[in-house]
C-alpha cells in the first residue's frame, strides 16, 4: 500500500549529506551520534543515502550485508516511523535502533542488543562538578595534575598542526599496532585529520592541552543539532598523571555547559575503555539494536557474531510468518462476522469488543472500508474505516471538532488470540491510517474504546491518537480518541 523507495536514486556519502543531517535533526531531542556526520556517518567507506523530502534514509554494509538506520523523519511531515521503514525493501535490516524505533516498527523480526554499541550518555552538570563522593578520586586525579603540571589548554590554531602531527604519531609508536588494529588505528588518523580542518574552519569544536608549552592532549566534540554535546575524540600523553580526567573535564567545561547531555559514545568492546567510561558514572546507556527479519534467523549477525553480544539472542514476539493485508468486501461478510464473534469470545473481558450487528457489518463492508491480515487464506486481524456521515456528524459533536470537519469512526480492530501483541494489529492499523491519509484527508478518524481498556488505549496513543472526551452510554463509558490525517 506505500510505495517503495527507488533504489537508484541513493547517492554516496558525501559533504552535501552533512546539512541534510543538521536539517532533519531541527527540532528533535536525540541524544545518539548515529546521525552525526563527522562523529559516526563519516566512518562508513560505502554508506549511501537517500533524501525523500519527508525522510532522509541512511545506509551501509557491515560485516557483508546491507543495513539501513532508522530512518529520519522530517519535523511537520505528519510521516510516521512506521510508514517511512514500510518504503523500504521487503527483509530490510536495521542497525543503530533505539528502543523507540523497535516500538515503533512492525512485528517479524528478530531483535538483538548490541551492548558494544551503548552509546554513555553523562549530565553535563555532574561531569563538569564531578561533586559527591563517588566523584573523589575523579577529582583527586584532576587536582593532582593541576598541583604538578603549567598547564594551559586553548582553542585549535593552524599553528598548532605540526605539533598534533608529531603528537598522533608518538602516540601511535607507544602502541605497536599491527594487522587489523593498525588500519583501524590509520583510519582514524586519516578522519581525524578531517576533524582538525572542521575545527579550523567552526564547524568542530577542538582544544589542545599543553604542559610547559609541550603537548600534552588533544579533544574534539561538536554540539548537534538537537543540543547534545558529543566528545569523539580525546588522546593524552599519560606521561602525565591525572591527564585523562582533566582534560576530559576542562574541555566540557569550556564548550558543553550549554548542553543537558555529553554523549561519549560506545565503548567498542574493549574492557579498559568500558571501565573508563563507566567510572564517570553515565546518566544512562543509550541501547543500540539490530533488527533482522524473522525469515533470516538462521544467517543473522548476531548468530555468526554471538560473542559481540551481552545478553542471549532473544526473538521478539512476533510472527514468524509475514501476513498479506487485504480489503474485504460485501462477500466477505460471514467470514469476518464469525471471526469477530469467535475471537471477541475468547476475550478475558468482552466487554471491551462489542461487535458489529449483522447491519452495521454489512453498512462498513458496502459503503466503509475494512481491511484483514492474513496469513494464507487464514484470517488474523482486522480494522476498518466506518464512513457512515451520520455517525461521523454525531462523533464530531461528541469530540468537539470543527464544524464541517469529516469525521469516520476507526473501528473493528480485533486479532487472533494467538497473534496478540506481537505486532500484527499495530501493523495493520498503520496500514489503514495511511489509506485513510491517503484517499480520505483531510479528515478525523475516531476510537471509540471502554475507559478501562487500557491496552487499545495505549496502542491507539502509540499510532498518534489523543482522548478528547468521555461519554457514559448506559453500561458502559467509553472514551473517545481522534487522529487529524
Amino acid at each position: 500500500m506505500i510505495a517503495k523507495l527507488n533504489e537508484n536514486e541513493f547517492r554516496p556519502f558525501d559533504e552535501a549529506l552533512r546539512p541534510l543531517l543538521a536539517d532533519y535533526l531541527a527540532g528533535k531531542s536525540y541524544l545518539g551520534s548515529d546521525y552525526s556526520y563527522y562523529a559516526f556517518v563519516q566512518w562508513f567507506d560505502e554508506g549511501e543515502y537517500l533524501d525523500a523530502g519527508d525522510a532522509l534514509y541512511l545506509r551501509a554494509h557491515m560485516d557483508g550485508e546491507l543495513y539501513y538506520w532508522p530512518p529520519l523523519i522530517k519535523e511537520g511531515s505528519g510521516l510516521t516511523l512506521e510508514e517511512a521503514a514500510a518504503r523500504l525493501p521487503e527483509g530490510a535490516q536495521f542497525a543503530f535502533c533505539t528502543e523507540g524505533f523497535v516500538n515503533a516498527t512492525y512485528g517479524g523480526y528478530y531483535i538483538y542488543t548490541h551492548r558494544d554499541w551503548a552509546e554513555y550518555i553523562y549530565k553535563t552538570s555532574d561531569f563538569v562538578a564531578m561533586a559527591g563522593k563517588r566523584y573523589h578520586a575523579k577529582r583527586n586525579h584532576a587536582a593532582k595534575f593541576s598541583k604538578n603540571y603549567n598547564a594551559t589548554m586553548e582553542r585549535i590554531r593552524e599553528s598548532d598542526i605540526p605539533d598534533i602531527i608529531e603528537f598522533e604519531r608518538e602516540w601511535l609508536k607507544k602502541r605497536d599496532f599491527d594487522g587489523g588494529a593498525g588500519e583501524s588505528a590509520a583510519r582514524e588518523s586519516a578522519i581525524v585529520k578531517g576533524w582538525i580542518m572542521a575545527a579550523l574552519r567552526g564547524e568542530l569544536v577542538c582544544d589542545i592541552l599543553r604542559v610547559d608549552g609541550k603537548m600534552a592532549g588533544i579533544a574534539i566534540g561538536e554540539i548537534t543539532p538537537t543540543g547534545t554535546a558529543i566528545e569523539m575524540y580525546e588522546k593524552a600523553d599519560t606521561a602525565y598523571d591525572g591527564v585523562y580526567t582533566y582534560l576530559a573535564r576542562e574541555f566540557a567545561a569550556r564548550n558543553f555547559t550549554g548542553c543537558e547531555y555529553i554523549n561519549r559514545q560506545e565503548d567498542m568492546g574493549l574492557e579498559g575503555l568500558r571501565k573508563s567510561k563507566m567510572s564517570y558514572y553515565p546518566a544512562f546507556l543509550l541501547e543500540k539494536y539490530v533488527l533482522k527479519p524473522a525469515e533470516n534467523y538462521s544467517d543473522c549477525y548476531a548468530e555468526r557474531r554471538s560473542k559481540l553480544f551481552s545478553r542471549a539472542i532473544d526473538r521478539v514476539g512476533t510472527p514468524g510468518a509475514r501476513f498479506e493485508v487485504k480489503e474485504l468486501g460485501p462477500s466477505d461478510f460471514d467470514l469476518v462476522y464469525g471471526f469477530l464473534e469467535g475471537e471477541r469470545d475468547k476475550l478475558a473481558d468482552k466487554l471491551f469488543f462489542l461487535n458489529y450487528t449483522h447491519e452495521e457489518l454489512r453498512g462498513v463492508l458496502e459503503h466503509g472500508t475494512m481491511f484483514g491480515a492474513f496469513e494464507g487464506e487464514r484470517l488474523i486481524s482486522t480494522c476498518a474505516v466506518d464512513r457512515d456521515e451520520e455517525y461521523g456528524e454525531a462523533l464530531r459533536e461528541i469530540c468537539g471538532g470543527a464544524q464541517g470537519r469529516r469525521f469516520f469512526e476507526f473501528s473493528g480492530i480485533m486479532t487472533a488470540e494467538d497473534r496478540r501483541g506481537k505486532g500484527v494489529s499495530a501493523t495493520l492499523c498503520r496500514d489503514v491510517i495511511a489509506y485513510a491519509k491517503r484517499e480520505l484527508s483531510p479528515c478525523t478518524l475516531c476510537a471509540v474504546v471502554q475507559y478501562n481498556n487500557e491496552p487499545s488505549l495505549n496502542n491507539l496513543k502509540a499510532m498518534g491518537f489523543s482522548a478528547v472526551a468521555k461519554k457514559a452510554c448506559g453500561e458502559y463509558d467509553f472514551v473517545y480518541l481522534t487522529l487529524d490525517v
